[in-house]
């Protein structure tokens, strides 16, 4: 019966492929339609299988049990609706054009082209996941330093390994890691001083590692000496981190302050009066000036997202953005180049308001998502001395009696700064759950608000009465308040500002090393036996992933959860749980322990990780609703809306699996491995994000909340009870 449906399933399946296929056959007619009667034809063939398409599709996505499918399936499905009135209006400029046999006309089949070619990956998309016929989604994993957030976690892995006196070849290693990422951000540096600074903290670490390679080569390793440079090495690594943090937040501050202005400008030129002087060569400018500031744009937003330490998900989010960007800036130019070319062309108008408005959207949508993940701080501290800076120089402007256009300029950038403070400290506001907190800022950032207008109005005074100087003390006194008003804000927000990281203790000088304490009573042999035995397998050599690949899994989450004192973190003691059962349970599926305790056992453990699941979400949950940051929040509780279908799976597939062994059949067996393997790495991937995001989480708890007496200390390390008022 089962083969039965899934055979009709499939029947099902092609017939939707088949209506796809035909629609996308039909947009190559759309590519030799150059008569506006044509085009009136085209779109009747067209809109019939449009919209069977559409239909089959929205009736589909419903109906599919993969939940990121039938969001694929949804997101393709509206890039094809948005996508059609443009290829409407892209093929009637073109065809106007064609028609007065005017300049342009490659530039408007850029247009159109580009419009037919987003509609046609769409649909191969749509094809693609329609036929897609597997359960599980399997995340592609890569380097571990290759993500953002990995990246952040080896900071500080780095850090708390020299600090504790670890000059290992994995610790420099490390540190060697994040003095390249740290030269890779300076090349980018927004000024010189930033990139200076930068460089130099990498100089000093490069200095530290060699010292600490030469004693190491000595045999001096171990010595008080070696310690004291370690304990500098992560001093300066954290310092490192800063700066980084800091040049991220410039860098943004300087790229992000007027995400419109090209494209407007270039819109402008576009629509110039065929009298105006130099109305090519302004043109060209402009066009020049937007591509700029386009690839700048999105240049920034890879060092984001690739550097600034926010989660995956929130760097492939900027990536999706960054690429939709760059989509839409490709056709900008040609666009405004047909208006140039063509300025009685009404559509060809309409076509370029249409497309800069899209790509505003784009650009709002992706500077949100940038100012969501920057450092608000150290954006607040760099936009503060921005605007001092120009305030300064706005005043002496007006006093000295200068060109008035230079006052106007300074006036402007005043402006742009300040609203992008008041836009980065409403994304702080939103984020926090803290309403005193809340109110503080709002009301900081409304008297900013309400004191930029005022100074753009005294400034124009000033250009229209250049010598009087009551107006000259008035524009001084305005431009001062908006000054005033961004200090307040980074005043509010730095008041209720919590560090991502405490700084590391100072280095105790100490002639001779103190006496040990005894050693604590090593929780692993308070395990039961089958315990004890994964935790043998666990802190034994790692077989490589493909030998072994759930044992892998296991290996890598128990690692990284043992950094961690389980002293007073009742999380840490779930995850490295549930990574023992989870090697354990590998081991019976391999049928090391025999084939029969196996099948049993190999089920019985599968329930136990599935009960540890529940346990970890539930205590995880606590943490998520004890936060008071939105985002961190939500990252976290999305992470444990993984939980119950994965461990629930993990159930399910164990039992195939121990149905399978010994069954005589190959192919059945291999195929409820490959499903149980990928389902175990799964559970272990999202478990390790889990406890990633409960700590970023517990950076601000509410102090009433009972699970604010959670302790976060790393083996050797500070311990950190969060419990603060943001």
């Amino acid at each position: 019966m089962s083969d039965l449906l899934t055979c009709a399933d499939r029947s099902e399946v092609r017939k939707m492929v088949k209506v796809c296929r035909s629609v996308q056959e039909y947009l190559d007619v759309a590519k030799v339609v150059d008569l506006e009667a044509d085009l009136a034809t085209f779109l009747q063939n067209l809109t019939p299988g449009m919209t069977n398409m559409m239909k089959v599709v929205e009736a589909r996505h419903p109906e599919l049990t993969n939940f990121a499918h039938a969001q694929i399936l949804k997101a393709e499905l509206g890039t094809v609706r948005e996508q059609i009135p443009i290829l409407i209006s892209s093929m009637k400029v073109y065809c106007i054009v064609s028609a007065k046999k005017g300049m342009g006309l490659k530039e408007a089949g850029v247009g159109r082209d580009h419009v037919i070619m987003k509609l046609f990956v769409s649909i191969e998309e749509i094809i693609r996941v329609l036929q897609l016929t597997t359960t599980f989604v399997e995340e592609e994993v890569g380097d571990a330093v290759d993500s953002a957030a990995s990246l952040a976690h080896l900071f500080h892995q780095a850090q708390d390994a020299l600090a504790s006196g670890n000059i290992g070849p994995g610790t420099l290693e490390a540190v060697r890691k994040c003095i390249a990422e740290g030269r890779r951000v300076a090349n980018q540096a927004a000024s010189a001083e930033t990139r200076a600074k930068l460089l130099e903290a990498c100089d000093e670490l490069d200095q530290i590692l060699r010292e600490l390679e030469e004693m190491q080569a000595k045999g001096q390793g171990d010595s008080r000496q070696a310690r004291a440079l370690a304990h500098a090495a992560a001093v300066k690594l954290q310092a490192l981190e800063q700066e980084v943090r800091r040049a991220l937040a410039e860098k943004v501050a300087t790229d992000f302050v007027n995400v419109g202005g090209p494209i407007k400008a270039l819109e402008d030129a576009a629509l110039a009066d065929m009298s105006v002087p130099n109305r090519q060569e302004n043109f060209a400018q402009k066009a020049k000036d937007f591509e700029t500031h386009a690839v700048q744009l999105a240049e920034t937003t890879e060092l984001i997202a690739s550097s600034g330490g926010c989660s995956d998900a929130a760097a492939a989010n900027l990536r999706q953005q960054a690429a939709k960007l760059k989509d839409l800036s490709s056709v900008i130019v040609p666009a405004a180049r047909v208006v140039l070319d063509n300025p009685d062309n009404q559509p060809a108008k309409d076509y370029l308001r249409t497309m800069k408005d899209r790509w505003l959207q784009a650009a709002e949508s992706l500077t949100a998502s940038v100012d969501g993940v920057v450092d608000s701080l150290e954006f607040m501290k760099v936009s503060e001395a921005k605007v001092h800076a120009d305030v300064k120089e706005a005043k002496r402007i007006a006093l000295a009696e200068e060109d008035p256009k230079k006052l106007i300029v300074k006036a402007s950038s005043i402006a742009r700064q300040a609203n992008r403070v008041i836009q980065v400290a409403q994304v702080e506001a939103e984020n926090s759950e803290n309403p005193e907190f809340v109110a503080k800022l709002s009301a900081a950032s409304k008297a900013l608000s309400e004191s930029v207008s005022p100074m753009v109005v005294e400034a124009r005074s000033v250009v229209t009465s250049p010598q009087n100087k009551d107006i000259q003390r008035k524009f001084c006194t305005a431009a001062d308040k908006v000054a005033e008003g961004v200090t307040t804000v980074r005043t509010v927000i730095e008041d209720n500002w919590v560090p991502p990281r405490p700084p590391l203790p100072e280095f105790e000088e100490e002639e001779e090393p103190p006496e040990l304490p005894p050693p604590p009573e090593d929780p692993a042999l308070l395990l039961p036996a089958e315990m004890q035995e994964a935790e043998e397998l666990l802190r034994a050599p790692l077989p490589s992933k493909e030998d072994n690949p759930i044992h892998h899994a296991a290996a890598s989450t128990f690692h990284e959860a043992d950094q961690w004192d389980e002293k007073g973190n009742s999380l840490i003691g779930l995850v490295k749980q549930m990574a023992r059962k989870m090697a354990m349970m590998s081991k019976y599926m391999r049928g090391e322990a025999g084939e029969l305790r196996g099948k049993a056992d190999l089920i019985r453990m599968a329930k136990e990780i599935a009960r540890d699941a529940q346990d970890l979400l539930k205590f995880a949950r606590q943490i998520a609703e004890a936060c008071m940051d939105k985002r961190a929040k939500t990252n976290l509780l999305q992470l444990l809306d993984r939980i119950p279908t994965v461990s629930t799976q993990l159930k399910i597939l164990a039992t195939v699996k121990a149905t399978s062994m010994g069954s005589g059949d190959a192919k059945a067996d291999a195929d409820a491995t490959e499903m149980l393997v990928g389902n175990a790495e799964n559970l272990m991937r999202t478990v390790k994000d889990v406890m990633r995001a409960a700590e970023a989480a517990s950076i601000r708890l509410r102090p009433d909340s009972p699970i604010a007496a959670i302790i976060w200390r790393r083996k050797g390390g500070q311990a950190r009870r969060i419990s603060v008022s943001y």
